[in-house]
């Protein structure tokens, strides 16, 4: 193995959490290349060709790609609008090739979309030294975007994001039929709890239903924090008859255990799905938070449905 040059020392210094890298080339990377990557401390998750970049990029998740400026059929400003548009934020990528890293050449990458053009072999080591750069760039704003989706009491998401992942649910009915169900929860007699023993036990209560919540999604659900003590769970292709049942399972879970000081907690719960009973998100949350309120007034502790729309 090669010892690390100055300029790798410098950049790998440090802990963090190892950079996933993913090469775009229609040849095989030389191992000189993959391996003063590695002795960067980055790991090469993969290599794809142009055509499949695109699925590459979804399944290795990289901070950072570096592509081949001799990719066929796909020119340096394709690739950046096509990453672009499969990524909120795109993966940042650099160029490589054999040819001279004039100045007209990187202008050119630049103004492209590229991040820089760097000669091989001749620059690896500056393009190694870019690449561990870019990839602590990409992870503090990947952790300041993750603090920035969270909820500071429980840990789970947000209303923001809640927000986002309503819209991205909802458009995948649109776009291939699938449906997908929402729950609004509310913790029963919050102010009374927090009169009665402190707001530090409210905030146990707060996190024992979040905690519940947690344990209910699956990967592909969302579960968040909307704000004081309503939450909700975003169900994936969960039609009525699903989303129901995952509420009442997520009631009972919540009152199965008494809190210490405390006592037993109840929540209410509305629920509404799309398309059964909204169409678009603004009324698929209006449908669940009604059906959440009929809850509580017919006595609290109880999942609610909202009714079914007539086509």
């Amino acid at each position: 193995m090669s010892s690390p040059t100055p300029a790798q020392e410098a950049c790998a210094s440090g802990s963090r959490e190892q950079g996933r890298v993913l090469i775009v080339t229609d040849n095989p990377p030389s191992i000189t290349f993959t391996q003063a990557l590695e002795d960067a401390g980055l790991t090469v998750v993969g290599t794809s060709k142009s055509v499949a970049a695109l699925i590459a990029l979804r399944r290795a998740r990289p901070h950072i790609i570096i592509a081949d400026e001799g990719l066929q059929g796909l020119t340096t400003k394709e690739l950046a609008n096509q990453l672009r548009r499969a990524e909120e934020s795109a993966v940042p990528f650099m160029l490589v090739g054999t040819r001279e890293a004039t100045l007209e050449r990187r202008s050119a990458a630049l103004c492209a979309g590229a991040f820089d053009y760097f000669q091989l072999p001749r620059e690896l080591s500056l393009l190694v030294a870019r690449s561990s750069q870019l990839v602590s760039i990409r992870q503090t704003v990947d952790r300041l975007r993750a603090e920035a989706d969270r909820d500071y009491l429980t840990g789970l998401l947000n209303r923001r994001r809640f927000r986002t992942a309503l819209g991205q649910e909802v458009e995948r009915w649109r776009r291939y039929r699938t449906p997908c169900g929402l729950v609004i929860v509310d913790v029963d007699h919050l102010k009374h709890i927090n009169d009665t023993h402190g707001h530090s036990a409210g905030d146990v209560v707060i996190r024992h239903v979040a905690s519940a919540l947690a344990q209910m999604s699956r990967d592909n659900d969302t579960a968040a924090r909307l704000g004081g003590e309503e939450f909700a769970l975003l169900l994936a292709g969960a039609n009525a008859e699903k989303a129901i049942s995952a509420a009442e399972r997520l009631r009972q879970l919540v009152a199965a255990e008494a809190l210490e000081g405390i006592g037993r907690i109840t929540i209410s719960l509305g629920v509404a799905t799309c398309p059964a009973h909204a169409l678009n998100e603004r009324e698929l949350y209006a449908a669940s938070d009604a059906a959440l309120y009929k809850a509580k007034r017919e006595g609290r502790d109880r999942v609610s449905i909202a009714p079914a729309i007539s086509f």
